[in-house]
C-alpha cells in the first residue's frame, strides 16, 4: 500500500472521528518519515554497483529505474557511453532515483 493510500485511510478515520487530530498528525509524520528512509539509496552502494556492473544497468535496477536498467542490460550500457555518463553522474552526486530525487554523495 502506498503512503498516499495510507494517509487517505487515516483521513477517513479522522473524518469518522475514530482518531483525533493529534493522532492523525503523528501517524502522518511517521508515514512520511519512514517513506523517505525506505526510498533513499546508499551512495556508496550505488557507486560500487555502477563501477563494477554498470554496463549491465544494475545500478538502475537498484534505484528503481527498471525500464532503463533493462535497456542498459541489452545494450551493454549503451555500448559503454551510457555507462560512463551514469558513472560521472553518480560520482558528482547528480544521479536520481525513480522519484527524481538526487542521491547525494555521502
Amino acid at each position: 500500500m502506498s503512503t498516499a493510500d495510507e494517509i487517505k485511510k487515516l483521513n477517513e478515520l479522522l473524518r469518522d472521528r475514530v482518531i483525533t487530530q493529534e493522532e492523525f498528525d503523528l501517524q502522518k509524520e511517521k508515514l512520511l518519515n519512514s517513506n523517505s528512509s525506505t526510498t533513499s539509496t546508499d551512495w556508496l552502494t550505488l557507486f560500487l554497483l555502477t563501477f563494477f556492473v554498470g554496463v549491465l544497468g544494475v545500478h538502475r535496477f537498484y534505484t528503481g529505474k527498471i525500464g532503463t536498467g533493462f535497456l542498459m542490460l541489452i545494450t551493454l550500457g549503451g555500448f559503454g557511453v551510457w555507462f560512463l555518463v551514469d558513472l560521472i553522474l553518480v560520482v558528482t552526486g547528480q544521479f536520481t532515483n525513480k522519484e527524481g530525487q538526487k542521491i547525494p554523495r555521502a
